[in-house]
């Protein structure tokens, strides 16, 4: 097998071809096609090899494609693995040939899995992303409000702010975005439904960030994926600090689930209870949802791994 580490910029990309030679081709559909001439050049069999891109947000999404199309075996690897690579070397340098050499050393350790994205799942993406962007306008257009209602207090003038009407456009654009995401509806998606606090767009967006369930073979494995495991700081005989969720997956999906373990722990008995218990404890409000988040994630895993709906227990 031959192992091809590859470091994603917006403009370029860097080609670690071995342990040595790095190449710089431009992030475009010409760069690609230059860079897959080479690929024949250099007699690389599509069978025998695998290239390793880290995930980037977008801008390694044209590469993945193209290639994947293409017939080459593309694997998509975690950036938070390639920065602890990077870190336990004893020369911490990082500039995008050194990570394209990194990448390639990871990917030749087994990391990463295959991308296997289709046009329809991209497109969720997209979908997702936006309606991700429009909820945060919203928050945003909320905020100034309740400034502006502060300022209003302290005068007689009146404020004729343009607030008020784009929540009204932005809730419009949410809806019509709602009733998008509900025709998009898989049979995975209709099965994780049926999971209380998971709706159409949570429901969307673990289809489309986590794809197949079945390459993480224990439901602590997805937790880690998604950056709700638990990083202590602890040094030699010193009291435990405080813990923090790694936040080493994709936000947009952490941010969904944290969502539905609120609504899920109003209508779920056990969840409820685990909440509670947690607030007995000492543990702060968000502290405890994030643990009936990890709860979650747990149910999602069995119900969609074992293609049951979920059956509330009495």
């Amino acid at each position: 097998m031959q192992y091809i580490g590859i470091d994603v910029s917006k403009d370029d990309f860097h080609v670690a071809w071995n342990d040595e030679k790095v190449q710089i081709f431009a992030n475009s559909k010409e760069g690609i096609s230059s860079f897959e001439d080479s690929l024949h050049h250099l007699q690389y069999d599509r069978q025998a090899t695998q290239i390793g891109l880290e995930s980037t947000g977008i801008y390694h999404l044209l590469s993945s494609v193209l290639l994947t199309d293409h017939g080459w075996a593309v694997v998509v690897i975690n950036p938070y693995i390639t920065s602890k690579a990077i870190k336990s070397s004893l020369r911490q340098v990082k500039n995008d040939r050194k990570d394209a050499l990194v990448i390639r050393k990871v990917l030749m350790l087994g990391e990463g899995y295959l991308f296997t994205d289709t046009p329809e799942i991209l497109r969720l993406k997209a979908l997702l992303r936006e309606y991700t962007s429009l909820t945060k306008m919203k928050a945003k257009c909320k905020n100034i409000i309740s400034i502006q209602n502060k300022y209003q207090q302290t005068t007689d003038e009146a404020l004729d702010s343009v607030f008020p009407q784009l929540i009204d456009s932005l809730n419009e654009n949410l809806k019509q975005m709602k009733k998008r995401l509900q025709k998009t509806n898989s049979e995975e998606q209709k099965l994780l439904q049926t999971i209380p606090g998971i709706g159409p767009v949570c429901s969307s967006a673990l289809v489309a960030f986590i794809g197949n369930v079945h390459r993480f073979d224990h439901p602590k494995k997805l937790v880690a994926y998604l950056g709700l495991d638990c990083r202590v700081h602890q040094s030699g005989t010193s009291i435990n600090g405080k813990g923090f969720i790694t936040k080493r997956g994709n936000p947009v999906l952490r941010s969904l689930l944290f969502n539905a373990a609120y609504v899920a722990r109003q209508h779920n008995p056990e969840l409820k209870m685990f909440f509670e218990k947690k607030l007995s404890e000492g543990k702060h409000y968000f502290s405890a949802t994030c643990a009936v988040e990890r709860k979650l994630v747990g149910i999602v895993y069995a119900v969609w791994k074992r293609k049951t709906p979920f059956v509330k227990c009495d």
